[in-house]
């Protein structure tokens, strides 16, 4: 599968299925930052679980942690 790249004034991350021992995980990587994280299915669905609220607080006077 070909990486997907979304990006705006705010953001660029890099998304792509990566096969684990475990199974499928999407990785998501921030070329800007040097950070990535790997999340299964699960995790993926449970964002699904969440309202916009919770997003707008966790991004709240925050641009994430600092690049090292």
């Amino acid at each position: 599968m070909t990486p997907l790249r979304l990006s705006n004034e705010f953001a660029d991350v890099i998304l792509r299925i990566v096969a684990t021992g475990n199974g499928e995980r999407l990785e998501i990587i921030s070329p800007r930052r040097g950070t990535s994280i790997r999340v299964d299915p699960v995790v993926l669905e449970a964002l699904t679980w969440q309202s916009t609220e919770v997003f707008t607080r966790m991004l709240e006077g925050s641009i994430g942690p600092a690049t090292l």
